[in-house]
């Protein structure tokens, strides 16, 4: 399991170009988490990063709105659980082969 990195609020602001109104949005859809650094800064998780960049890109470019963004986080979200899913299946397939032709 990987540890979290997390990168202050300021700089992502910056970087994705959006402002604490759309921020506060997202958090209070529960669709992004901001947290207190021990130095007072307020920081964000590089998975939430991604997030704010794709609701983003999914109100600015695409103009869907915020309930729209949340369907589409959620599908999102569903889809990447499946896929790992998939992969731990397919991991536990390729081993049961490799032990099956050992024999």
């Amino acid at each position: 399991m990987s540890k979290l990195r997390y990168v202050k609020i300021s700089e992502v602001q910056q970087q994705l170009q959006v402002d604490d109104e759309f921020l506060q949005l997202l958090e209070a859809e529960e669709l992004i988490h901001l947290k207190h650094s021990s130095e007072g800064d307020v920081v964000i998780s590089s998975e939430d990063v991604e997030r704010v960049r794709v609701a983003r890109i999914l109100t600015g470019e695409l103009d869907v709105n915020l309930a729209g963004v949340e369907v589409i986080m959620h599908m999102r979200d569903s889809a990447v659980a499946m896929q790992e899913q998939f992969s731990v299946i397919l991991d536990a397939l390729v081993d049961e082969l490799r032990r099956h032709l050992q024999r």
